[in-house]
């Protein structure tokens, strides 16, 4: 019994960042598969005739922020991450005839309102910031 009383909490905790690091993992992924999927409709788009001039109009940073938060570029539905907004995407012309498209995304741990405080007033933020960012040549 007295055994069991220790490693319980142990255990739990070892539970508790398994899910943590589980759950950090996939929202990286999917704020990764997001960006490039922006990457490509920008570099599909970007490239001004057959000067190689890349030049990203209004319209063409608008679709690649929405394609990013939302998975489509009218921007119509529910974001892919909880707390992804458009203001967390940056689209540019990185040189060379390349596309940048960059998302830093504020991870919020699933403990985070309640273990970062212990309870005891204000604590230590425990967001994290996820990025990803995909360089492409425009086509």
């Amino acid at each position: 019994m007295i055994e069991m009383v220790v490693i319980t909490p142990v255990l739990l905790l070892l539970l508790l960042g398994v899910g943590e690091l589980g759950k950090a993992f996939v929202q990286q992924n999917t704020l990764n598969k997001s960006v490039r999927e922006a990457a490509r409709q920008v570099a599909g788009q970007a490239l001004l005739g057959t000067t190689g001039t890349v030049l990203i109009t209004a319209d063409i940073d608008s679709a690649a922020r929405n394609l990013v938060v939302y998975g489509n570029i009218a921007g119509i539905g529910s974001p892919r991450l909880p707390e992804l907004s458009v203001d967390h995407v940056s689209v540019s012309n990185a040189g060379n005839g390349m596309v940048l498209v960059q998302a830093d995304y504020p991870y919020i741990p699933i403990t985070g309102p309640v273990l970062e405080t212990f309870g005891f007033g204000e604590g230590p933020g425990l967001e994290v910031a996820l990025t990803a960012s995909i360089v492409m040549r425009a086509l």
